[in-house]
């Protein structure tokens, strides 16, 4: 299984080099990553936290994009431990919609955050997160499949992975963002 896993992510790769990556369709962002957090939360004990999303509407591939978000939601599990916090949430810049993915693990040495999103890039030490590799070459792939980015910011403690994804169109300005997921009645 994980070698058949290794074979998908590296022939995703090597459509997204082909440029065959993604479909673009319409998708709301506050619906779509409350349906990426849900399937999350029911997979792994940790503090999982849907923060402020932006109504409006993006143009992307949503089984790419699904798997960008797998990825990094992933490597939050992978370097967090039970109970520890997971929060998925957006907010908007000049260039669109950024999707944001922050934990609160050992976090990454600024010397990795330049070439982490390359791929087979490790962190050096072991104490650190070691493993990184294809996955978030993957992230890359497909947020510049998209005609965005996708970036690192290291945190006192723990981890922020931002997608900027620039085909976003912002809801009429009567509508405000989506309530931050847990709401406090289900805390």
């Amino acid at each position: 299984a994980r070698i058949d896993r290794i074979v998908e992510r590296l022939l995703l790769l090597a459509r997204a080099e082909r440029g065959s990556l993604i479909e673009l369709g319409e998708l709301e962002p506050e619906q779509f990553l409350e349906d990426v957090l849900l399937r999350w939360s029911e997979v792994a004990e940790r503090s999982w936290r849907l923060g402020p999303v932006p109504q409006g509407s993006l143009r992307a591939d949503p089984d790419a994009l699904r798997i960008a978000l797998d990825a990094l939601l992933e490597n939050a599990v992978k370097y967090t431990e039970r109970g520890d916090s997971v929060e998925l949430s957006a907010r908007t810049d000049d260039a669109g919609l950024v999707i944001e993915v922050a934990d609160s693990g050992p976090g990454i040495p600024l010397d990795a955050a330049n070439s982490i999103f390359t791929r087979s890039s490790r962190t050096t030490s072991s104490e650190d997160r070691a493993g990184l590799g294809i996955g978030l070459a993957i992230v890359d792939a497909i947020a510049r499949a998209h005609g965005g980015s996708c970036s690192l910011e290291p945190n006192e403690r723990g981890s922020t992975f931002a997608l900027h994804l620039p085909d976003y169109r912002p809801a009429d300005a009567g509508e405000g963002s989506l309530e931050a997921w847990p709401r406090p009645s289900e805390t």
